[in-house]
């Protein structure tokens, strides 16, 4: 054994965040709303209260209402969510370089084997510590550690929330004797089925399982891993870096409550998601030069196209003029249930030299005092004129501050700008 592997999990990240910001909600069942609206809204992220009664993610809010009535559903706010999660992962580089992101809530840590099992446990503590004080008292995390990935995922899932479980070979095999197949990362809603079927209940029980007729079943790939895994033979390291990922894309998409019947409406709505995209581009500092479009109709088609801009852009206008022009080109009408916008191919604005002229110096000016004064006093407090048609209402926040709302004339429907 060459290294140590530290799986960190946030505990019900998007509730938690929200129960720190809002003390109000600490210690009640809250639900974090993600797309959709009304019946279609799903449940992006339970609370850890919310989830010991039976509420799930990606529960549509009636039925997390229906088995937890007093849920307190609160809109999602994912640029809070994304900005702490890069905070946490910034953390975790102090104990260590090699850092991989698993989601926006999840990262590997690689440590060295010479730290030893008692050392690993020590950082693991020290981790925990440094998120509470510098995220907050009320975020909590599981960690789990091994000397792979696998294994390392396994253990922050055995001991939840705020748990810290260490897999070493010595204690393998009695964990695995007690732990279904399904707790392991890669045994899916296919796999786990299948395994039952032939008797494979446990981890233990797949390790006993002959390699070769797990590859009959499974084939030589997926039932090699399975044989390996299930005699406590974990190869799966660290291969990518948080410090030299890069973010592929930036987006935003929405589901309307009421389907969308003409294409104002649409426009509207690919203008407000473009703004929006601007505005993050610019807080990271990121310019990108290919525009994606994709729309979902209510027959449950979908329709997406791609396409390269000539120049690198980072302002919402030019975002939705680009959007507009693949817009323009959907082939058929159909009502349309959600409409997405990303922009990908991007580069740091420092790499890109292209020649500014005096009128795209002072849009670029502009568009920072804008975010400037939207920071502060809330989004779109400053907007284009073209959105001047669209109007407005008033979404009540947890702790009684209110946020301005858009909603297009024809269907109410427009994205909460929270």
């Amino acid at each position: 054994m060459n290294k140590i592997i530290i799986h960190l999990d946030m505990n019900s990240y998007y509730a938690t965040l929200e129960q720190q910001a809002y003390p109000n909600l600490r210690g009640k069942p809250i639900g974090v709303a993600g797309k959709g609206k009304g019946e279609r809204t799903v449940i992006a992220g339970a609370s850890i209260e919310a989830k010991k009664l039976g509420v799930k993610g990606a529960m549509s809010s009636w039925e997390a209402l229906k088995i937890c009535p007093s849920l307190i559903i609160i809109p999602a706010n994912y640029e809070r969510y994304s900005f702490v999660s890069k905070r946490i992962f910034n953390m975790l580089e102090r104990f260590s370089p090699k850092v991989e992101i698993f989601s926006i809530d999840e990262a590997f840590i690689e440590l060295p084997a010479t730290i030893g099992w008692d050392g690993a446990e020590k950082i693991a503590k020290q981790m925990k510590q440094l998120i509470s004080k510098q995220i907050g008292e009320w975020v909590t995390c599981s960690i789990g550690i091994s000397y792979g990935k696998t294994l390392a995922k396994l253990a922050s899932e055995l001991q939840k929330p705020d748990g810290l479980v260490v897999i070493k070979p010595e204690n393998f095999r009695a964990i695995a004797k007690i732990t279904r197949i399904e707790e392991l990362c890669g045994i899916g809603w296919r796999i786990g089925p299948r395994l039952n079927q032939i008797g494979v209940r446990t981890i233990a029980e797949l390790g006993d399982i002959p390699k070769q007729i797990l590859t009959t079943i499974f084939g030589e790939f997926t039932g090699s891993w399975l044989h390996r895994i299930g005699n406590g033979v974990d190869d799966n390291i660290i291969r990518s870096f948080h410090g030299l990922d890069r973010e592929k894309s930036v987006g935003h998409s929405y589901t309307v409550p009421r389907d969308l019947t003409n294409i104002g409406d649409t426009l509207r709505v690919a203008l407000l998601l473009s703004e929006r995209i601007g505005v993050r581009l610019r807080r990271k500092e990121l310019i990108g030069k290919t525009i994606s479009v994709y729309i979902h109709f209510n027959d449950r088609t979908i329709w997406a196209e791609s396409k390269i801009q000539p120049s690198y852009i980072c302002d919402g206008l030019a975002i939705y003029e680009a959007a507009k022009r693949i817009i323009d080109n959907i082939p058929y009408p159909k009502p349309i249930r959600l409409v997405g916008i990303s922009i990908s191919n991007l580069v740091s604005q420092e790499q890109i030299t292209q020649p500014l002229f005096t009128i795209e110096q002072k849009k670029i000016k502009l568009t920072n005092s804008v975010d400037k004064i939207n920071e502060r006093y809330g989004e779109f407090t400053v907007f284009r004129s073209s959105l001047a048609k669209i109007k407005q209402r008033i979404f009540n926040l947890p702790d009684g501050r209110n946020k301005r709302l858009f909603v297009p004339n024809a269907t109410p429907f427009m994205k909460r700008l929270t």
